[in-house]
């Protein structure tokens, strides 16, 4: 059987054919009227009768005209780049706008600082107990250290020791210490000190009651990160 019947009235033997359809004298396509049909379309063949206005009295203006207009919105901007735009100065970098000043501050929690890089000696020849700084920060801005100090080459025990100066033109005070034996870093002498945030000062030690059997020296390396 085909895909679809033979039409009734088709005295063909053969299956059907677009002749054989195209045949049919009422088919619904031939119902159609108009040129377009309006069937399709809803108007007669002169579709621009149903416009508001005639095609021809279109807006001839071109681009030239319309920015040519002195009163339109865009130049009622000023600053450059706009003020309305940013809420700031004209030049970006060297306002004082909030705008400015909030973004700086975005980019400065992230930022890090130029590391602190150096090393701490303990001499034989020193007087003890000794008392040497690894790390004095006082930025003046809320930020914090981190980083490491190496005690690989400990001789008997160390003392590492944390400062705070919290009031401007205020003293150190101490909040840790912890006591470093040789036993405890002979596997992990590498030593992450992370502080407290300060703003006036913050300041990292390693302290010796006695002397060494030889001279001895803690590399470290830290970072000031800034939180405002």
């Amino acid at each position: 059987m085909p895909d679809f019947p033979k039409p009734p009235a088709a005295e063909v033997d053969t299956d059907a054919v677009a002749s054989a359809v195209w045949a049919y004298g009422t088919r619904e396509l031939t119902g159609f009227t108009g040129t377009p049909r309006s069937d399709l379309v809803g108007a007669d063949e002169n579709i621009y009768t149903r416009l508001d206005v005639a095609v021809s009295t279109r807006s001839s203006h071109a681009a030239a005209d319309v920015w040519s207009v002195a009163t339109r919105t865009l130049t009622g901007f000023t600053g450059t780049p706009r003020t309305d735009l940013l809420g700031e100065d004209a030049d970006f970098e060297s306002g004082t706008g909030t705008r400015k000043a909030r973004i700086d501050r975005l980019a400065n929690m992230f930022a890090e600082l130029d590391p602190l890089e150096g090393s701490v000696y303990f001499l034989t020849t020193d007087s003890y107990p000794e008392e040497k700084t690894v790390v004095d920060s006082t930025l003046g801005v809320p930020h914090k250290l981190e980083g490491f100090v190496d005690l690989s080459d400990v001789d008997g025990s160390i003392d590492v020791m944390q400062y705070m100066q919290i009031q401007s033109g205020g003293s150190y005070r101490k909040y840790a210490e912890e006591l470093y034996e040789e036993a405890d870093v002979s596997n992990l002498p590498a030593l992450y000190v992370v502080s407290k945030p300060g703003r006036y000062g913050i300041k990292i030690t390693l302290k010796r009651d006695t002397a060494p059997s030889r001279n001895v020296v803690y590399p470290y390396q830290i970072f000031r990160r800034r939180i405002e």
